[in-house]
């Protein structure tokens, strides 16, 4: 990504923070945080990565709702922010939280395997 690209993102992504978890409230997903947010160079088409912290509903659930919202989400967005074009939004679900707890997982039982050497 270029600078601007980069400062974008960072400015989308801090406002969508804000927005999104007053917008979304009403859907009770838990806290919906935004973890990453990615520009294509002509800055027309944002990537929004997302997490959700205190969820109980299924993950395809929460992301339809978003974007079933995505529309508003962006005329919020819109109203905070000045740029000539207001990116069109794509959200996914970031799985990074959930791979790092796998792998967490798999090195504790590897370590329960396997015998102690310093006896």
């Amino acid at each position: 990504m270029t600078h601007r690209a980069e400062k974008v993102a960072e400015l989308i992504k801090h406002k969508l923070n804000s927005a999104m978890s007053k917008d979304l409230m009403e859907f009770q997903l838990g806290l919906v945080t935004i973890s990453k947010v990615m520009m294509s160079p002509d800055l027309r088409i944002a990537k929004i990565y997302v997490t959700f912290l205190g969820n109980k509903e299924p993950i395809e659930k929460c992301m339809d709702r978003i974007n079933f919202r995505k529309k508003h989400i962006r005329f919020l967005l819109a109203k905070h922010l000045d740029m000539k074009y207001i990116p069109e939004l794509n959200f996914y679900y970031d799985d990074t939280l959930d791979y790092a707890e796998k792998i967490n997982k798999l090195l504790n039982e590897v370590k329960k395997e396997t015998p102690d050497n310093d006896q």
